[in-house]
């Protein structure tokens, strides 16, 4: 599964390309939310594992961003939730791009509970895929910033 920097460095790549400006933060929270949300009680308690995957869906995922743009001012909520959204979106496009060695994840929970995974990368990959999204990061970041430079 991409790891949390994977998710943090595929989010900028996607503001960046979005061209989404301010409060980028909450775009990067909501990239690494999904798994912020399941995976402590999974790791805590792997025997929850079934009932986490929720927490680890669209619709899941949706009603928490809802509730944190709860928390902000009523003039920010909208702002809010759409970055945390958005970021948890580019987190699901890089998850369906995994390979699972059981099952995948409840895309369409709780209409459906079917697993579903393009199975592009292997649960190893990452290793060999955080050096090259860290690398395109870093490439966009140095060209933005000499662009500015410039400007």
């Amino acid at each position: 599964m991409p790891d949390l920097v994977t998710h943090v460095a595929g989010a900028y790549l996607a503001k960046r390309g979005l061209r989404i400006a301010g409060q980028a933060s909450l775009f990067y929270l909501g990239a690494i939310l999904p798994d912020l949300l399941s995976r402590p009680i999974h790791l805590l308690r792997p025997a929850l594992f079934p009932s986490t995957q929720p927490l680890h869906s669209p619709a899941g995922v949706f009603l928490a961003c809802w509730l944190i743009a709860l928390l902000f001012r009523s003039d920010q909520r909208r702002r809010v939730f759409w970055l945390l959204w958005g970021g948890s979106i580019v987190h699901f496009l890089l998850d369906l791009l995994q390979k699972h060695l059981v099952g995948g994840y409840a895309w369409f929970y709780p209409f459906s509970f079917r697993f579903y995974s393009f199975g592009f990368i292997r649960p190893e990959d990452p290793l060999y895929v955080l050096p090259l999204t860290l690398a395109a990061a870093a490439a966009v970041y140095l060209h933005h910033r000499r662009a500015r430079k410039r400007a």
